[in-house]
């Protein structure tokens, strides 16, 4: 499906998966350890349990909206230093990104089946979602160049574009340069991949980088590889001021710029980082203020991120219907 990507979001508009690392750990009441979601596809009852209530709902809800799917691999930390700190070894991380995307391919089609929709009318993206090497919401040490960064991530997405993905997805990015290295390492596949930072509640990401410098630090390394940018792991309040800023200056980044999965609550990462407790946020607020930021700029893909869980993915598909 590489091939027609590109055209397929020019065609649709696209719902994501809500947060579910945080609906396991809070909803479902699954163990994470290092918060590594790659650990539902080894147990199978409790991924049944997510599959019917949360991926299939997902799923039909983008269906009956009208909107396409992009659907998560959970294997934002199958990677090797996480596999180091479960002390796990290096040799099973081609088993693990090729169990994720078997499984959730398995999930889709058991959907299709028992739905009855194909890909002819409701387009379902398989999307492999890369994380930073570190921690999602700082810069670990000294950050890493594009080369050391171009060479870690390289095996996870070798293994995942051979286990039969049709997208990357690089989020929570933290820094200009690990971006840089990412979209270099999967250059060679002529994949296409999406570049995700955060940003912090002053809409800077944690590298203290605006957002539009971000943009166009990268794409300017990469020859303007990246499809398209999003944002996630923030709340919308976090980074409108950025976009209404570069609207009224007419800034030409904002054209890339065409995503955002947003946090549920409005805390700050360092916040967030500190709780205990799910903040489910408000959810028919988050679904208004992503309703208005799709219709304002063009966004073609919004969801959820952490905190988010089928309630707010169906709230807002129903507050931002695909033609606004």
């Amino acid at each position: 499906m590489s091939s027609t990507v590109s055209e397929l979001f020019e065609k649709h508009t696209f719902l994501s998966n809500a947060g579910t690392e945080t609906y396991l750990v809070f909803q479902q009441g699954f163990d994470l350890p290092e918060f590594c979601a790659f650990h539902i596809h080894e147990d199978q009852s409790a991924w049944n349990e997510l599959e019917e209530k949360q991926l299939f709902p997902t799923l039909d809800t983008a269906a009956k909206s009208g909107y396409g799917l992009l659907l998560d691999l959970l294997v934002w930390r199958a990677q090797p230093d996480f596999l180091a700190k479960l002390n796990r070894d290096q040799s099973e991380l081609d088993m693990i990104n090729k169990r994720a995307v078997d499984m959730t391919r398995s999930t889709l089609d058991r959907w299709r089946k028992r739905s009855g929709i194909t890909k002819d009318t409701f387009p379902v993206l398989i999307a492999a979602d890369l994380g930073p090497k570190g921690d999602g919401y700082k810069v670990e040490g000294d950050g890493m160049t594009p080369g050391a960064a171009s060479d870690y991530h390289q095996p996870q997405i070798d293994s995942l574009v051979s286990a039969g993905i049709d997208v990357l997805t690089a989020l929570t990015m933290t820094s200009v340069e690990e971006s840089i290295g990412i979209m270099n390492a999967a250059k060679a596949h002529t994949l296409p991949i999406i570049i995700s930072p955060t940003v912090e509640t002053n809409g800077f990401l944690p590298d203290d980088t605006p957002l539009g410098q971000f943009i166009e630090k990268v794409d300017q390394a990469t020859d303007s590889a990246p499809l398209f940018y999003m944002v996630n792991c923030a709340h919308p309040e976090h980074l409108l001021p950025s976009l209404d800023e570069a609207h009224e200056k007419n800034e030409t980044w904002l054209s890339r710029f065409k995503g955002f999965r947003a946090n549920a609550s409005t805390k700050s990462h360092e916040e967030l980082d500190n709780s205990t407790d799910l903040d489910r946020g408000d959810v028919d607020q988050l679904a208004s203020l992503l309703a208005g930021m799709k219709s304002k700029y063009g966004l073609k893909v919004i969801g959820g991120c952490c905190g988010t869980d089928h309630d707010h993915i169906a709230a807002i598909a129903s507050a931002a219907s695909v033609g606004d």
